[in-house]
Order: structure tokens, then C-alpha cells, then sequence
């Protein structure tokens, strides 16, 4: 499942907890929004990350609550 337009950021945020993203990247255009979404998705799954568990929020709007 190695993917070289996937990379992963994992981040301590003081006072909020633990983070991963997931950012699937389509430089040329060609992948396409749905595969860029699969892709994500299987990594979701592969690290038992529950829809629930998603935020849209950066960190500063997390901190500013």
C-alpha cells in the first residue's frame, strides 16, 4: 500500500493532545479527488481512525475554543 504522493504528519499540540494527518498530494493532476480520498481512507482504516475521531479545525481555533 506504499504511496509516494502520501505523506503523514504527526504532531504533540501542547494542551490539545496528539494529531495525524493524512494529506494524499496530486502534483500533475492526474490522480484524481476520489483516488485522493481512497487513499486516505485506507490509511484511516489502517490506523483504526474513526470518522468521529476527524477534526476540521487547525490548532489555533482548537485553542481559542
Amino acid at each position: 500500500m506504499s504511496r509516494v504522493n502520501v505523506k503523514f504528519h504527526i504532531d504533540k499540540v501542547k494542551d490539545l493532545g496528539s494529531f495525524i494527518e493524512i494529506e494524499a498530494i496530486d502534483k500533475t493532476g492526474k490522480i484524481g479527488k476520489k483516488k485522493l480520498l481512497k487513499q486516505c481512507n485506507q490509511y484511516l482504516n489502517l490506523f483504526n481512525v474513526l470518522q468521529s475521531d476527524l477534526i476540521s479545525k487547525s490548532y489555533s481555533d482548537l485553542l481559542n475554543k
